[in-house]
């Protein structure tokens, strides 16, 4: 098994020089994954490698269920759980064997029900059990509203670190885009949007009443191409959801160049903030409710892109290339474990 390893050497760059300076690398313990290839299984793979390969040297990470006997997990600094649903047996071993070691939660953790709060008993063992040296949302607005379910003591400690993915798409198929819609009409309906109908309809027929035209897709009820065709033919995307944290589909439509409109809560990584449509949504003392005229503000932004009211000095394509790519994550996340693992 390759042994941890301690603080390398690259050539001198600003980044470099900041870590040689702080004079510190992680060697980190997996101890818990999502299941699946898709969503959080997906991410969770891009988020091992880009740490592993990070040109600085500054990470190594190995998961806790290739060790192959207890004594080698002293070998690590901080062990870090990645989704929930983990044995909580193996928090409590880890935190007795080594109290002084740093541990590190997210970001599929907390809440399965943003609108409920602890909405299980391994939730409630967590909010009232768990220490944590860092916990980990994947956006700021989702990372605050957790904060109100977390221990006062603890709550200084959350903070927020946006997945990594690379696309397995052959990015030759954006170079034949054929556009037959003004617009793709993404709708998703979240179990707590209690008037999506209203904004759904609502939207439709303004676009239907102006000969704006558009194709639609349902989560769930379609095939991966079926997607990538629709944004291939589509001038932009319309994001319908209440809330993303972020999706894999919002990055998919910035891979194929395809602008993606929506509100700051469910395009909360965005290529150009112009395309994002406020005060469409409020926060209540349990989560995000839709506004009654959400619809007619959606309208009114993609009249304006249409219409050529919105520049785009960075391309969708260029932003999610570079926002989603492994040298982000990797500087993000050293510098949230500085802050916070140290």
């Amino acid at each position: 098994m390759k042994q941890p390893r301690g603080l390398g050497k690259s050539q001198n760059t600003k980044g470099l020089a900041r870590m040689i300076k702080n004079n510190k690398s992680f060697n980190i313990l997996m101890c818990s994954r999502p299941g699946g290839d898709r969503g959080p299984g997906l991410t969770y793979g891009h988020h091992v490698d880009a740490l592993n390969r990070d040109k600085y040297n500054r990470f190594y990470v190995n998961e806790l269920w290739n060790l192959s006997n207890e004594n080698e997990i002293n070998n690590y600094d901080v062990f870090w759980f990645y989704a929930k649903g983990f044995d909580t047996r193996i928090y409590d071993f880890l935190k007795s064997k080594f109290p002084y070691k740093k541990f590190m939660f997210g970001p599929n953790i907390l809440l399965d029900k943003p609108d409920v709060g602890a909405a299980d008993k391994w939730d409630e063992w967590f909010l009232s059990k768990v220490e944590f040296d860092l916990y980990i949302d994947q956006v700021e607005f989702y990372n605050n509203h957790v904060k109100k379910f977390i221990r006062k003591d603890l709550v200084h400690k959350a903070d927020y670190l946006d997945k990594c993915v690379t696309f397995d798409i052959d990015p030759s198929i954006i170079e034949n885009k054929d556009i037959k819609y003004d617009c793709l009409v993404y709708s998703k309906k979240r179990r707590y949007d209690d008037n999506y109908e209203h904004f759904h309809d609502g939207l439709v027929g303004l676009l239907k009443e102006n000969n704006i035209s558009f194709v639609e897709l349902t989560y769930g009820n379609y095939k991966r191409q079926e997607y990538f065709d629709a944004l291939l033919q589509s001038k932009c995307c319309i994001n319908m959801s209440l809330d993303e944290c972020p999706g894999i589909a919002t990055y998919e439509s910035m891979f194929m160049n395809t602008p993606i409109i929506g509100s700051p809560h469910n395009t909360p990584s965005i290529f150009n903030q112009d395309f994002w449509v406020h005060d469409t949504d409020y926060m209540t003392s349990k989560y995000l409710k839709r506004k009654e005229d959400a619809h007619n503000k959606y309208y009114e932004k993609i009249v304006s892109f249409l219409n050529g009211g919105i520049e785009m000095p960075v391309s969708p394509r260029e932003y999610i290339l570079k926002h989603a790519g492994y040298e982000r994550y990797a500087n993000d996340a050293y510098e949230l474990m500085l802050k916070y693992c140290t």
